[in-house]
């Protein structure tokens, strides 16, 4: 989504309220909304329970578009704070990260080093370097660690056109253990670990954004288009399985039910506006969609019941050109 800033980061805990408007009265609803400044060092998160703000925490460093495995970073900076263990210490890191994965007491980051190339680093548990960063060719879009081995799913656009890779590395060097290119997909956004597979979310013609799937079978080494539908899809951030046989892709567009058996694809929802990001909370089976028009500043969560059907409505806009990018 979106130079970092080195700075000392502080983090003030601020209790307010208001600041939301609910339609559907839902006082069970819980959730956390992390919105970040492109013009100065400023990220906060804020905690919304039953439609009122109850508590804002504010950190130190602005562009930031990546908060997850208790990390916050900025993909256009080069700075980490561990949330876990520190609230008041940067962490410095190669330059555009755009994911960092915990594996057995070390950090691995994958970044953007350079046009059509991509970086991997080691870190300690407290992001000391370990060895030397690894430069690789493609446009890195995501990274699963597991098994002693470090997966990249890449675009590489060296191509007459361009190409979607799997790239397998061990753990310790960062040797190439093997390439596979998946086709015919030209653009791939997102990929998942599932069993003995990855599956990857993308497209396969660069016309019509329709959504392509592949399956890698990680023993055989090989990969194959398991699914193509002229369902759009646009930046698949994240997908999850609803059932044995179904998953969830959740893009800018739509939130969509794929049936792996049936080969079907259905629409569970969607909005005029873009769809930023979700939340599930288990205990009440309901999903907050953060979504919005980046050009008015108006933005919303959705919560949405099990049937992905809206039950509250709460609008919003942020103060200080903060953009929200997260919902947790």
């Amino acid at each position: 989504m979106h130079t970092g800033y080195k700075l000392l980061m502080a983090a003030t805990v601020v209790s307010s309220t208001i600041g939301f408007t609910h339609d559907v009265s839902a006082q069970s609803d819980s959730f956390k909304i992390a919105s970040t400044s492109y013009s100065q060092p400023l990220t906060q998160v804020e905690s919304i329970i039953g439609g009122k703000k109850v508590e804002t925490v504010r950190y130190k460093l602005g562009s930031v578009d990546r908060l997850h495995d208790g990390l916050l970073y900025s993909s256009y900076g080069d700075q980490v704070i561990n949330l876990k263990n520190s609230k008041t210490t940067l962490k410095k890191v190669a330059d555009s990260p755009l994911r960092i994965t915990k594996y057995k007491n070390a950090y691995y980051a994958l970044s953007m080093s350079n046009l059509n190339e991509f970086s991997l680093t080691k870190y300690t548990s407290e992001f000391k370097k370990i060895g030397q960063t690894k430069r690789f060719v493609g446009h890195g879009r995501d990274m699963i660690v597991t098994g002693d081995k470090v997966y990249v799913l890449a675009n590489n656009m060296e191509t007459e056109t361009n190409s979607v890779e799997v790239h397998t590395f061990d753990t310790t060097h960062f040797t190439s253990l093997h390439l596979e290119k998946i086709k015919p997909m030209v653009f791939a956004f997102h990929f998942r670990h599932a069993g003995n597979d990855l599956k990857i979310y993308g497209n396969k013609t660069e016309a019509g954004e329709e959504l392509s799937i592949a399956s890698y079978d990680l023993k055989k080494q090989q990969s194959k288009i398991v699914l193509t539908s002229k369902q759009p899809v646009m930046w698949v951030d994240e997908t999850k399985a609803l059932s044995p046989t179904k998953d969830l892709v959740f893009n800018t567009y739509s939130m969509l039910e794929v049936d792996q058996k049936t080969k079907q694809v259905r629409v569970l929802y969607s909005s005029k506006q873009a769809l930023i990001d979700y939340a599930y909370d288990s205990k009440t089976k309901t999903y907050h969609v953060l979504e919005g028009n980046f050009e008015t500043s108006n933005y919303r969560v959705k919560t949405l019941n099990s049937h992905f059907k809206p039950v509250a409505d709460y609008k919003f806009q942020p103060t200080g050109r903060l953009m929200p990018f997260q919902v947790l």
